[in-house]
């Protein structure tokens, strides 16, 4: 069983232009503020602006127009590569018997090149106590191990029995990282409720295949116990001794 969910570009790409939109708000209010000047004095009070009035309203259009393409500029080029960081580090992945949560937290530019950092969080499904996503917001209720390292020291590939992960950093596997007991993502996802069922139903599936296989492996070595030999010899099987012919 492997899936991978990532996370919703639409959704995202919403949430930047929002904030977008909330910087550059100052310098539309400005411009709206000089509309209005303009307005009342020519055509309320049919008179003529000052000239100091005219150079204040042309030096704060010229401003507010400059921050504005400022703005739009810087905030497109962050977005986009924000974004495309997110598509790349900020997912869910049930493997097996293990969950893998990411999220892409910060990106800096370092040496002549953009270093990402993400938030990861190890844990197995059977762990899962409780998962709800409130406010756009996943809480997940389990025992887990949490890093929060540069995204390239974290690559990891599954194990092929699905029952853990082995960091391409083998330092990794025994050592960093601390132990909590919940996670709490924002929900970049498509449907973040119908997520956290999901996780939950894996996590009832995982519980209950293994206490299966608890059982049976019970009841065989129950049956190994009480087995006895065709020829009802004991459990603990005694060859005969062999003879010593002497010539």
């Amino acid at each position: 069983m492997k899936k991978m969910i990532r996370v919703n570009e639409k959704r995202l790409t919403a949430k930047y232009n929002r904030r977008l939109f909330l910087a550059s708000l100052p310098a539309v209010s400005v411009a709206v503020s000089l509309f209005v000047i303009v307005m009342v004095f020519v055509v309320r009070l049919n008179a003529e602006m000052p000239a100091e009035m005219y150079r204040t309203i042309f030096f704060a259009a010229y401003f507010s127009c400059a921050y504005g393409f400022a703005v739009c500029l810087i905030g497109s080029f962050a977005s986009g590569i924000l974004v495309r960081a997110h598509q790349e580090h900020t997912y869910i992945q049930i493997a097996g018997t293990m969950m893998i949560v990411s999220q892409h937290v910060r990106a800096v530019y370092n040496d002549h090149r953009w270093v990402h950092y993400k938030k990861m969080w190890v844990l197995k499904l059977a762990d899962v106590e409780k998962v709800e996503c409130i406010r756009g917001q996943l809480t997940i209720t389990a025992r887990a191990r949490y890093f929060n390292e540069n995204a390239d020291w974290l690559g990891y590939s599954v194990t092929e029995d699905g029952n853990g992960i082995a960091f391409d950093r083998c330092w990794y596997d025994t050592n960093g990282g601390k132990d909590v007991s919940v996670i709490e993502i924002t929900d970049f996802y498509t449907y973040g409720e119908r997520i956290a069922r999901h996780i939950d139903h894996c996590a009832k599936k995982t519980r209950d295949r293994e206490a299966r296989r608890q059982a049976y492996h019970k009841e065989m070595m129950e049956i190994a116990r009480n087995a006895r030999h065709p020829k009802k010899r004991p459990d603990r099987y005694q060859p005969e001794k062999q003879r010593s012919f002497r010539r």
